[in-house]
């Protein structure tokens, strides 16, 4: 009988495989002009990127790479399955690649190949890495990490929200200059503050779940590795409600710490899910006749540059996921705090169908089931609420 965790490995490298097939070719506009073809094809050499677009394509071959290799190592054994699952990936991306040759908006490069190898190989690295010192883990501080991965993946997304695209300034000019906002006059945008108060308490949280007793310890070295981050990385820079959010959260978790965890949670789902129709449905100016609904998830992200969407990608994640996770928490079951949160999204996507310049689409309902799932699948029995 196949291991459980195999059977999810298994599962999980079929959506990946999918969702990457899926979002490098769409929109599937594919031209046949073989003369055409060949033409672009002998650019792809001379095809150049940029650091965030390095960090985009790598990161995307991770999770394939991870999954290839988790499957194969008990198998072959641990060299041949990094070898194999960077061959593989490998084969993938050289064949997205090739197809792209022939999709009229899509642009096909070596440089994005050798990305996405290397993207399988860290992958299959950091599957056997894991695998290799799990039994260790579990008797470690980062044990919570391994026995609760959901939480683990909502910390990771609401840090690669703050980060993302992950391109890092060479020039220490730049780093200096990310501290130039906060001397900067202007009003304080109290949406933003609470923003990132919610999101750093629902960290809080979160870290509580993976570090018992050193929540704000935890949640603490988020926000260090987060301010390094805006400082470092191309494009970033501090900000004063950022700051002054996680200030506010830290001087809370005492406080909150006494509250009992499912009516805390519950708390924070309501703040959030508010603060979330706040700002999706502002300045409430509906029209007469609604828009069109999406219903082809990142239906827009998928047309655009891929690095410039990883940020938001990262945030409809921790979003949902969080959602779901702490109505889960409050002491509702699985299945009805994922029910809950994705009608309660749902709705909000269709009252945006009447605002103007908003663009409604099923990805966060959908998130939202997924993230229901994955806390059914990989939380103990128990755990969730």
């Amino acid at each position: 009988m196949i291991p459980r965790d195999r059977r999810i490995a298994a599962l999980l490298l079929a959506v990946i495989a999918f969702l990457i097939a899926f979002g490098s070719l769409y929109p599937f506009s594919f031209s046949l002009d073989s003369a055409e073809a060949l033409a672009r094809s002998g650019t792809l050499p001379r095809a150049g990127t940029t650091r965030s677009d390095v960090a985009a394509n790598v990161l995307l071959y991770v999770p394939l790479g991870a999954c290839l290799a988790w499957l194969l190592a008990p198998r072959v054994g641990g060299l041949l399955a990094a070898l194999a699952a960077t061959a593989i990936g490998a084969a993938m991306s050289f064949a997205i690649e090739t197809a792209q040759l022939y999709e009229t908006r899509r642009v096909s490069s070596l440089a994005d190949f050798a990305c996405n190898t290397a993207g399988a190989f860290a992958g299959a690295c950091l599957a056997l890495a894991i695998a290799r010192t799990r039994r260790n883990l579990q008797t470690s501080r980062f044990a919570g990490l391994l026995r609760h991965p959901v939480a683990a993946a909502l910390l990771f997304s609401w840090v690669g929200y703050r980060l993302a695209p992950f391109a890092p300034a060479l020039d220490p000019s730049e780093w200096s200059a990310a501290f130039t906002p906060l001397a900067a006059g202007g009003a304080f945008g109290l949406t933003t503050f609470l923003m990132h108060l919610l999101a750093w308490l629902a960290v809080l949280a979160i870290c509580g779940r993976l570090a018992p007793g050193r929540a704000a310890a935890l949640a603490a070295a988020a926000m260090a590795v987060v301010l390094a981050g805006r400082i470092v990385f191309t494009g970033l820079a501090l900000e004063r409600e950022e700051l002054a959010g996680m200030a506010v959260a830290l001087l809370l978790a005492r406080p909150l710490a006494s509250v009992p965890p499912a009516r805390a949670a519950g708390l924070l789902a309501a703040a959030l899910f508010l603060l979330t129709a706040w700002s999706g449905l502002w300045p409430f100016d509906f029209q007469v006749n609604p828009d069109r609904f999406a219903f082809l998830p990142f239906g827009e992200s998928l047309t655009q540059y891929r690095a410039a969407n990883l940020a938001d990608v990262f945030l409809r994640c921790f979003t949902n996921g969080t959602l779901v996770w702490l109505m889960a928490r409050s002491g509702r079951s699985v299945l009805a705090a994922t029910s809950l949160v994705a009608a309660a999204v749902f709705s909000l996507e269709l009252l945006q169908t009447w605002l103007p310049g908003q663009t409604a689409e099923i990805t966060d309902p959908l998130l939202a089931v997924c993230a229901g799932g994955l806390i059914a699948v990989f939380e103990r029995e128990g755990d969730a609420a």
